[in-house]
């Protein structure tokens, strides 16, 4: 989407999040500030010792004042301490930013994005001598979002070695009559000990108003604007800790402090109450609903050929899910060139007729056409629009409806209600993506819209379940078959990740994971895969499996681990401390069924005993059990949660710890003639 804005335009201007930062105008030309004596010989940050790096100081300035002859520049200058070699990384610097793509229609809207300019940077020694920057800066394309190319510009200070300070400075800069919303975003990847901001506003009348929203920032910080000439608005902050890349951390954007500014347009309500916002918001998306299933004909005729008269409610639901579901979702596919668009020449969708006629449509589209068909068919349904947890955690407070950037179908049949998301082609109907579930969205209607929250995940709805049956032979290696069954999330994610490779590429992906749950050397080959388009259905895995040295004879005796599936959660908690929350996309749970024949020329002598823990949030159990020639070993994992407080760290460390140590115990098989001497 782009979300730049031309000024002869008159329409809201939509918030971009990019990170800002820059030089702030006093200083002019290229001067650098001056460095102290005791900033190069800084070994340590006190404040977060054993840091790779720190900022010691940065400047970001938001200036639009000639907005019309010149367009509006972001400048940045950082300065940062390099601690340990580790910390030499931040020599390489990326800065992302958007730009149009030419428009045949109107030339003018041409690049009407940013670029970036005044590439200067240093690299100063402890002991004062400096290599400045005089390399290339290099750019390329990482995403496409609408119109607009997401790009990001690269380049790398000389010389960077522990003990050193970079500092650089860039400008990214807008075309004349585009007005940009950006943002100040505060907390970085490493503390930063001092950082200055500015935003000076356009000068005259441009139609829109600057306006602001405030992101995990105390109050005292918040930008103070003067009403002298310029109006410009400052903030200082200070000692900002870094935002600590954490495994099941939560979404970076919930963790971070930023403020973004964006501009609303002339006339917009002012002062409005949160309540009154989204009121007005809902009201705005259900007339672009209502106007898009307006088509009632066309739907009543299909209606009328996808489901019976004499059909229960759910069962005509379940129908009309499966025929929207069958519509082309554009959104799935992999990015076409320019060339490719034009040869296919795909044609916009006006309302549910032309999604009907032409077979295709995007995400909204297609969640529109259900609500549309659901009326038609009898039923009360609308339009629920809601943040995704994977990217934020909505604060409808700040009155901004970017957040609620997903959508999905709020039904009403037979006195139950449904929340369904036809849109997500790999999820069978019942079952939303973990992202739009246990979250608030706004439910549209003609008055306006109320908030309602989507339903939460059990465990059972992604499951991992696990067979397997391994003869063990005298050496300690070990094969046979196993079987697996994903259902629910596991399934539906597996499916939508590998949606556009073949059946070889499938296979591949699908043993890769299955060898990460396998000891070290061992080596599978998948035989069958069922139910891949069948998204109602497990997706259920069949193949052999070979094991070099999982037993490890020692003297008369064999030890064998009691589980042939390793655990996955331990990686996740294996660092003592915590700095982050626990964030979990969905709770699942695992089940294990192994049998392990005893090698021929020894018995069973020992097993390990049976444990069953139970922490309400968490719950495992595992047994082993003595068969006619062998061992079965049964396994039971569950996580019932998806968000825990970073003071439950140290419990769910214990936890795991605990699981992996009994997931390790030993089955010990004792020499058959040894046995009978004793």
């Amino acid at each position: 989407m782009d979300r730049s804005k031309r000024l002869t335009l008159a329409m809201a201007i939509l918030p971009v999040f990019l990170s800002m930062a820059a030089v702030r105008l006093a200083h002019a030309g290229d001067e650098w500030l001056p460095i102290s004596p005791d900033d190069l010989a800084l070994k340590d940050n006190p404040a977060d010792p054993g840091a790779d790096a720190m900022i010691l100081y940065r400047e970001s300035t938001l200036n639009a004042t000639d907005i019309v002859g010149k367009g509006d520049s972001d400048q940045e200058y950082f300065r940062i301490k390099i601690f340990t070699q580790g910390g030499t990384k931040y020599g390489t610097v990326e800065v992302q930013f958007g730009r149009k793509e030419a428009d045949i229609e109107d030339v003018l809207q041409y690049n009407a994005g940013l670029r970036i300019q005044g590439v200067r940077g240093r690299t100063i020694h402890p002991d004062g001598t400096i290599a400045n920057f005089d390399g290339k800066v290099l750019t390329k394309q990482v995403a496409k979002e609408g119109e607009t190319k997401v790009l990001v510009a690269t380049f790398t200070l000389p010389d960077v070695q522990p003990g050193s300070i970079i500092e650089y400075k860039y400008t990214k800069q807008g075309e004349p009559e585009w007005l940009h919303s950006e943002e100040w975003t505060v907390s970085q990847d490493i503390f930063t000990r001092e950082a200055h901001f500015t935003f000076i506003p356009p000068s005259g009348d441009t139609g829109y108003i600057p306006a602001y929203r405030v992101y995990s920032l105390p109050a005292e910080e918040f930008p103070k604007c003067d009403v002298g000439v310029n109006h410009s608005c400052v903030m200082v902050a200070r000692n900002i800790p870094a935002v600590a890349e954490e495994a099941l951390m939560p979404p970076r954007g919930a963790m971070e402090s930023y403020v973004e500014w964006y501009y609303q347009e002339m006339g917009a309500p002012a002062h409005e109450t949160p309540e009154h916002f989204w009121n007005r918001q809902g009201k705005n998306w259900n007339d672009e609903l209502e106007h898009f299933i307006s088509k009632q004909d066309r739907l009543k005729q299909e209606v009328s050929q996808v489901v019976g008269a004499n059909d229960p409610d759910e069962a005509k639901l379940r129908k009309l899910y499966a025929r929207v579901q069958q519509i082309r979702n554009l959104n799935l596919e992999a990015e076409k060139t320019e060339k490719e668009e034009k040869v296919e020449k795909l044609k916009d969708n006006s309302n549910v007729q032309d999604v009907l006629n032409h077979g295709y449509g995007y995400e909204r589209e297609i969640n529109f056409l259900f609500v549309g068909l659901a009326r038609a068919a009898g039923f009360e349904a609308t339009e629920v629009f809601l943040a995704p947890r994977s990217n934020s955690i909505f604060r409808p407070e700040l009155e901004d409806a970017e957040q609620l950037d997903d959508d999905i179908v709020w039904v009403r049949a037979s006195g139950k209600e449904y929340f369904l998301d036809p849109a997500a082609r790999y999820f069978p109907f019942g079952l939303l993506p973990w992202y739009e579930t246990d979250v608030r969205g706004l439910r549209v209607s003609k008055q306006g819209g109320d908030f309602v929250m989507t339903p939460d995940l059990e465990p059972s709805e992604a499951t991992l379940v696990r067979h397997a049956d391994l003869e063990v032979s005298e050496d300690g290696a070990a094969a046979g078959e196993f079987q697996v069954d994903l259902t629910g999330q596991r399934a539906a994610l597996i499916r939508e990740s590998d949606r556009h490779e073949d059946d070889t590429g499938r296979k591949k992906d699908l043993e890769d994971e299955i060898k990460d749950w396998l000891p070290t050397g061992a080596s599978i080959e998948i035989t069958k895969i069922s139910n891949w388009d069948d998204t109602a259905q497990p997706l259920h895995v069949e193949g052999t499996v070979k094991i070099p040295g999982l037993g490890s004879p020692v003297g008369k005796r064999m030890l064998v681990p009691v589980t042939l599936f390793q655990a996955e959660q331990g990686k996740s908690f294996t660092p003592e401390k915590r700095v982050n929350p626990i964030y979990l996309h969905f709770p699942y749970e695992e089940l294990d069924d192994v049998t392990i024949h005893v090698p021929e020329g020894y018995k069973i002598e020992t097993l390990p005993a049976a444990q069953n823990v139970n922490r309400g949030a968490v719950s495992y159990d595992i047994s082993a059990s003595q068969q006619k020639d062998g061992v079965e070993v049964k396994r039971h994992l569950v996580v019932n949660g998806i968000l825990f407080p970073q003071t439950a760290y140290p419990a769910f460390r214990a936890f795991f710890g605990f699981v992996r140590s009994n997931d390790n115990a030993q089955i010990v098989f004792q020499g058959a003639e040894s046995a009978k001497n004793n």
